[in-house]
């Protein structure tokens, strides 16, 4: 299928139902699909039953709707730990061999955190100290991040899966701070399979969302949809908060891409999710 795709997230539905009833709920209600985000509750790559797979397959297959898939939130892609390295390419293969089990052409992750940056912080080390140069320290881990990634994609090409890396701009020491600088890293892998998933209220609360989308989105391949008003990631219900979504309204009704709900209001998650639904068909409607 081409064109925008609408899908609810199971995070956002998390407190009311589990995958699989998020799963119907998405084909009940005429989404092309269903974001699929890992979780240590009900769904990590190892831990998930058996039973659970086979009727999200069979839902999968029955009501032809579609899955994408995001990682495990654990993975640090600029992680200096040889240790952690290697158990996160081995969540990461998991995580590959679940995403084919779904179809999903797509793995989800983040771009990493400096864990260097974080410990001194902790330790109340001032940033601006002879002894260390933060610079210093997120440039190595943004190569460690590219490393990591471009190892991650291998994994995932054999399978025939896209590795889309989010815009997390406004996680504190994250690899990539700015849009460009995700940008860069995406270039830097050398891999045709490593793309941007592009979330609308991390743009806005990065350089807004015009400038985010205009450095990134030559490389976006997914959409994690919401809304935001302050400087900080509030992920709001689309049209309660200052995002300009019909400024890239013309590219969202056109793209060949998944627009994944992803916004917190766990006491009326389903109904902000159909209300979200429903204003982006009236962005596209407008739009032309």
């Amino acid at each position: 299928m081409t064109g925008p795709r609408i899908y609810p997230c199971t995070w956002t539905l998390l407190p009311v139902m589990g995958p699989v009833e998020a799963a119907r709920f998405a084909a009940q209600n005429g989404f092309q699909g269903l974001e699929l985000n890992c979780d240590p509750i009900n769904f990590w790559p190892g831990l998930i039953d058996a039973a659970v797979l086979d009727e999200l397959v069979a839902i999968r297959d029955g009501e032809e709707i579609g899955y994408n898939f995001y990682g495990p939130f654990t993975l640090n892609a600029a992680s200096p730990l040889p240790e952690e390295r290697r158990s996160n390419d081995e969540l990461v293969r998991r995580s590959v061999d679940l995403a084919e089990r779904l179809a999903s052409p797509l793995l989800c992750v983040h771009p990493g955190v400096v864990i260097e940056l974080s410990s001194l912080e902790r330790k109340g080390v001032p940033f601006e100290s002879p002894r260390f140069d933060r610079d210093r320290l997120l440039r190595h881990g943004g190569e460690r991040a590219v490393e990591a990634i471009a190892r991650w994609a291998d994994i995932a090409a054999q399978a025939g899966i896209t590795v889309a890396v989010e815009n997390e701009v406004h996680t504190r020491h994250t690899a990539a701070p700015t849009a460009e600088s995700l940008a860069a890293m995406v270039e830097a892998t050398g891999r045709s399979n490593v793309k941007v998933n592009f979330d609308t209220g991390h743009a806005y609360v990065g350089a807004g969302l015009e400038a985010e989308f205009g450095a990134l989105s030559k490389h976006i391949a997914h959409f994690h949809m919401n809304d935001n008003k302050r400087k900080i990631s509030e992920h709001l219900p689309l049209g309660e908060g200052a995002v300009d979504f019909a400024s890239i309204a013309g590219f969202l009704a056109t793209v060949d891409a998944a627009l994944a709900l992803e916004i917190y209001a766990p006491e009326r998650s389903v109904e902000a999710t159909l209300a979200s639904r429903d204003y982006l068909l009236k962005l596209f409607a407008e739009a032309g």
